[in-house]
């Protein structure tokens, strides 16, 4: 098998501290082998591909493709690798700004923890799901969304890949029904709801990534955040780690009351009622807005955003690495199992999946829960 590398300066990436870090909920970790895998849409002419990637020290990534060493399609991956990992952008240099303007981050390490630019359309999919849901439950239903309403694209060391699912895929295959059979809950209802909305505002010419990306010619970054509110499912901070993620509006602050704890304690933030009548008034003319912000959550979103400047998402992803320090991902064995447990359901008329889950829970409102360990009981 082919693979070729990327270089880049000691710690600006390191894959095993952005992959699975509750970011992108597709990437499968083979313990064995030291790899990650995932399927990655390469172009509209070449498509989706099983990618592979593997890191032996801190400036090097090695990638491959699975049953494909065209350079071709070597050379659009690399291109996709650059942009997926945001090769263009300096951890050290940001790190470097930021000491300049903010004590909390002098003498701080970034540890390779970057800001990934993912398909927009993927990624509300992904952040609907994480309401009140913790990046094992979130990876699942990923996986699920995919395995059931994409296209398989291969099978890689056992495991099955799958594109992800299109707005209209999802309309004409999926149901709600379905959805909560697999494990979405209430969640279910959004995925479709947000699918529908999707297939009837497109041009029928565009794929869901390209018009969400038009966005960015015709509407200011407010009124960005305003489309994402309209879809079910979605409040103000999964509509702001869509953003961020998935339009790459690097100055945008994901916010949750995790966040605001922090701004309190290191930053001495007070939410003042004449802050809050003025931050009333900018958003007047974005009604979603107004109606579904938490005004102390946006005063502090503001706050960081101003202090922090152009790049002050990827800000808050070290300051918010650093205080959880942990990732919750797919490892070949959990697809393994899942795999086994779907034999089993072919044979009987049910089955049980009972797996160990951990991570913090969120809110729809963004309000975090404590770190938990858990066993979930799922019919698949």
């Amino acid at each position: 098998m082919r693979f070729d590398r990327l270089l880049f300066p000691k710690g600006e990436v390191i894959l095993a501290h952005v992959l699975q870090c509750g970011q992108a909920f597709r990437w499968v970790w083979n313990s064995n082998k030291n790899y990650y895998a995932t399927s990655m849409l390469l172009n509209d002419s070449l498509g989706y591909k099983i990618v592979i990637l593997r890191q032996k020290d801190e400036s090097t990534i090695e990638y491959s493709i699975y049953k494909d060493d065209s350079d071709k399609s070597f050379d659009a991956l690399r291109t996709c690798l650059q942009h997926y990992l945001r090769l263009d952008v300096s951890l050290e240099k940001l790190l470097s700004e930021w000491s300049a303007v903010d004590k909390n981050f002098v003498n701080k390490c970034h540890r390779g923890v970057r800001v990934l630019g993912q398909e927009p359309w993927e990624t509300l999919c992904s952040f609907i799901c994480s309401s009140n849901n913790n990046i094992s439950r979130i990876t699942k239903m990923c996986h699920s969304l995919c395995g059931e309403y994409g296209k398989e694209i291969g099978n890689l060391d056992g495991i099955s890949y799958y594109s992800f699912p299109s707005s209209n895929d999802i309309v004409h295959k999926a149901s709600e029904e379905h959805l909560r059979e697999l494990g979405f809950g209430y969640r279910a209802r959004y995925i479709i709801g947000a699918a529908k909305l999707m297939h009837q505002d497109k041009p029928v010419s565009m794929s869901d990534t390209e018009y969400i990306k038009s966005w960015h010619k015709k509407l200011s970054k407010p009124e960005i955040r305003e489309r994402f509110l309209a879809f079910p499912g979605v409040g103000p901070k999964v509509a702001d780690c869509v953003c961020l993620m998935g339009m790459q509006m690097d100055d945008v602050v994901p916010i949750d009351v995790h966040m605001q704890r922090i701004a309190e304690r290191d930053y001495r933030f007070n939410a003042t009622a004449n802050k809050a009548e003025e931050l009333k008034e900018r958003y007047k003319a974005l009604p979603l807005t107004r109606k579904s912000m938490n005004i102390k959550l946006e005063l502090a979103r503001e706050m960081f955003a101003s202090k922090w400047g152009p790049y002050a998402g990827w800000a808050q992803g070290v300051i918010f690495a650093q205080e959880i320090n942990k990732t919750v991902g797919a490892t070949t064995e959990d697809m393994h199992l899942v795999k086994r447990v779907k034999k089993e359901e072919e044979k009987s008329s049910s089955a049980t999946l009972e797996v160990k889950v951990e991570g913090i829970e969120y809110s729809n409102t963004g309000r975090p829960m404590r770190w938990a360990s858990k066993k979930v009981n799922y019919n698949v």
